[in-house]
């Protein structure tokens, strides 16, 4: 089924897919980590960060600006690539640390 999918419908498919597996694996995220999977989400699905950067009394949503913000110019696809890559590598981590090979 995923042999008849263009290039960009298979790279959808598996920026999907690694949606739903970041669920799966990732239960007490690093900040950083959650960070990084925040910016390209927003950059794979909104595009470039083209609004305020939020007041003083809003910390968190400072710290999700400057992470998106900080990706600047990326391509949604680009964004969608590096949310794979980034799901891989905490896989692997996942995979080492339970044992799984």
């Amino acid at each position: 089924m995923l042999q008849n999918l263009g290039s960009d419908a298979l790279d959808h498919v598996k920026f999907q897919l690694a949606l739903k597996r970041r669920k799966d694996i990732v239960t007490e995220p690093l900040c950083a980590v959650m960070l990084r999977f925040y910016s390209y989400y927003k950059q794979a699905t909104v595009g470039s960060c083209e609004i305020p950067r939020p007041g003083f009394w809003d910390p968190i949503g400072r710290y999700k600006w400057d992470a998106w913000n900080r990706l600047g110019k990326m391509s949604k696809e680009e964004a969608m690539a590096a949310y794979i890559s980034e799901m891989k590598k905490v896989a692997q981590k996942v995979q080492k640390g339970y044992g799984v090979t």
